[in-house]
C-alpha cells in the first residue's frame, strides 16, 4: 500500500508537524488581507489628488467639499456592515473559500471602474461604488476567521493569526506609498485604482486553484498533516458538521460583548488614522501628494515590522508557558490600545514639529501589533466552531463605529481652507484626544470582562438556547 495515500485515520496523530499545506492557506489569507486593505486605503490617498484643484497633472479633478469627501470615505462601511453577519453564517455553514473569492474578486472589479464612475456620476457615483465594495468585502474578515478556525491548530493560532492579519499593515503600507507614487506619476490618480484591481484578480486565480475550506476537503494535504491538525482541535471542533449557530447564547455572553466593545474601540482609532492621516499630512504638516503618501505609509512600515516581532514573541510566550493564554492575550492587547492611546494623548497635548509628529504617529500605529495576538484571536479562543460567525457580529457592530469616525473627523476639522494653521492643528488635537479616550475605555472593559476560555455553547453536545429557551446564557 502507498503510505502517502493512506487516510488520516491510519496514522497516530503527530504532536508536531513542519511546513505543510496549512501554511499555503495562511500565506494566501495574508495576501487576501493585504489586497483587501489596498482597496480600502487607496481612496484615502487618491481623493487628495482627485480634489486638488491646483493640480497640473492633466487628469480631471473634482471640487468636492470636505463633507462630500467624508461621505466617500465612510460609505465603504455602509455596505460593509450589511454582509458581516450573513457572511459569518455562510462561511461557518458552507465553507469560506468561495465567499472569500467572491469578496476579493468583486472588490477588484469595482476598484478598476472607480475612475470611470467618478467621471460619469461625480461623488454620488463614487459613494455608490464604495458601498458596493463594502458589501462584497464584508465576506473577507468572517471568511478569513472561518478558514483560520479550521486550519490553524490552537498551539499555532497566535503565530498564524499574526501573519494573516499583518496583511492589514502590509496592504496599508503598500497602498499609502503606492497610491501616492502612482498619483504623482504620469499615470495619474486613476492608476491608484487600476493597479490594485489587476493584482486582486491575479490573487483570485491563485486562491481558486490552491485554497480549501478545511484539511478534510483538501486534496493536496498529506494524511500526516491532516491527522496533526484534526488531533490538535480534539473535541472543541466539530470538523465538517453543519451546526446551527447558537445566536442567543452568543449574544447574551458577557465576554462576547466585551469583545464587541474592544473591537469597536480598535475600529475608531484605527480608521481615524487610516482614512484621515493623508488629510492630516496635507493640512497640518503641509506635504504634497507624493510626500504625503510616503509619510502616511511610514507608520504602517513600522507596524509591519512590529507585527512580525509580536507574532514571533507571542508564540514564544505561548510555547514556553510564561503566561496563561488569558493573561497573554490581555497583556498584548493592552500594550496595543493603551500604548497607542498614550501616544495619541501626547499628540493631542504637545506642540510638536513635523518630525516629532510623524515619529509619534509611527509609535502609535506600531503598538497596534498587539491586537494580532490579543482580541483578534479571541473569537477562536472562545469558539473554534463559531469563530467566523462571531467575527461577523463583532466586525459588523464595530464597522458602525468606522462609519462614524471619518464623518466625525470631517465635522470636527471642518473646511480647513478657511482656517489658519493654528486653528486646524487645534481641531486635530481634539481628534487625537478623543481617539485616546476611546482606546483606553474600550480596552479596560475587555480586560475586566473578556475571557479566553472555550465557551459551553461551542460544543455541539451542549444545550442550545435557540432550541431550549430555558437554558441560562453563559457569562463565563
Amino acid at each position: 500500500m502507498d503510505v502517502d495515500k493512506m487516510p488520516a485515520a491510519f496514522y497516530a496523530a503527530p504532536t508536531s508537524y513542519g511546513l505543510g499545506w496549512r501554511h499555503v492557506q495562511v500565506t494566501l489569507l495574508f495576501l487576501a488581507l493585504s489586497m483587501a486593505y489596498c482597496f480600502r486605503i487607496n481612496m484615502s490617498v487618491c481623493v487628495v489628488e482627485m480634489t486638488n484643484m491646483n493640480s497640473t497633472s492633466g487628469y480631471t479633478t473634482y471640487p468636492w467639499t470636505s463633507d462630500e469627501r467624508g461621505l466617500i470615505l465612510s460609505s465603504f462601511f455602509w455596505g460593509y456592515i450589511v454582509t458581516q453577519v450573513p457572511a459569518g453564517m455562510l462561511a461557518v455553514r458552507y465553507g469560506a473559500k468561495w465567499f472569500l473569492l467572491f469578496g476579493l474578486a468583486g472588490c477588484s472589479v469595482l476598484s478598476a471602474v472607480t475612475p470611470l464612475l467618478a467621471a460619469w456620476g461625480g461623488w454620488q457615483a463614487v459613494v455608490a461604488c464604495r458601498v458596493l465594495q463594502g458589501l462584497v468585502q464584508g465576506f473577507i474578515y468572517p471568511s478569513s476567521h472561518a478558514m483560520l478556525s479550521r486550519w490553524s491548530p490552537p498551539a499555532e493560532r497566535g503565530r498564524h493569526t499574526a501573519i494573516v492579519y499583518n496583511g492589514i499593515s502590509v496592504g496599508t503600507m503598500v497602498s499609502m506609498a503606492g497610491s501616492g507614487a502612482l498619483s504623482a506619476s504620469p499615470l495619474g490618480w486613476p492608476s491608484g485604482f487600476y493597479v490594485p484591481g489587476i493584482l486582486g484578480l491575479v490573487w483570485a486565480a491563485a486562491w481558486a486553484l490552491l485554497a480549501a475550506n478545511s484539511p478534510a476537503t483538501c486534496a493536496r494535504i498529506s494524511p500526516k498533516e491532516r491527522a496533526y491538525i484534526e488531533a490538535a482541535f480534539g473535541s472543541t471542533s466539530s470538523g465538517e458538521k453543519k451546526l446551527p449557530v447558537p445566536w442567543r447564547s452568543i449574544m447574551t455572553s458577557v465576554p462576547m460583548w466585551a469583545l464587541i466593545i474592544v473591537h469597536a474601540g480598535q475600529n475608531f482609532g484605527h480608521w481615524v488614522l487610516l482614512t484621515e492621516m493623508p488629510a492630516y499630512m496635507k493640512d497640518v504638516l503641509g506635504y504634497d501628494i507624493e510626500s504625503n503618501g510616503l509619510y502616511s505609509a511610514l507608520p504602517y512600515i513600522c507596524l509591519t515590522f512590529s507585527s512580525f516581532f509580536i507574532g514571533w514573541f507571542g508564540q514564544v510566550v505561548n510555547d514556553q508557558g510564561w503566561l496563561s493564554r488569558n493573561v497573554s492575550r490581555k497583556v498584548f492587547q493592552s500594550s496595543a490600545h493603551w500604548g497607542s492611546g498614550a501616544t495619541m494623548l501626547l499628540l493631542g497635548l504637545l506642540d510638536v514639529d513635523n518630525a516629532a509628529a510623524i515619529a509619534l504617529l509611527c509609535v502609535a500605529v506600531a503598538f497596534e501589533a498587539g491586537t494580532l495576538v490579543g482580541y483578534l484571536c479571541n473569537h477562536m479562543d472562545m469558539s473554534p466552531n463559531f469563530g467566523g460567525a462571531m467575527m461577523g457580529v463583532t466586525n459588523c457592530l464595530a464597522a458602525i463605529v468606522a462609519i462614524v469616525a471619518p464623518l466625525l473627523v470631517s465635522r470636527i476639522t471642518g473646511d480647513t481652507s478657511k482656517l489658519t494653521k493654528e486653528e486646524v492643528t487645534l481641531r486635530w488635537n481634539i481628534v487625537f484626544l478623543l481617539s485616546a479616550a476611546v482606546y483606553f475605555t474600550g480596552n479596560l472593559i475587555w480586560v475586566i470582562f473578556g475571557s479566553t476560555e472555550v465557551q459551553p455553547w461551542n460544543s455541539p453536545a451542549a444545550p442550545r438556547q435557540p432550541d431550549e429557551p430555558g437554558d441560562e446564557p453563559s457569562a463565563k
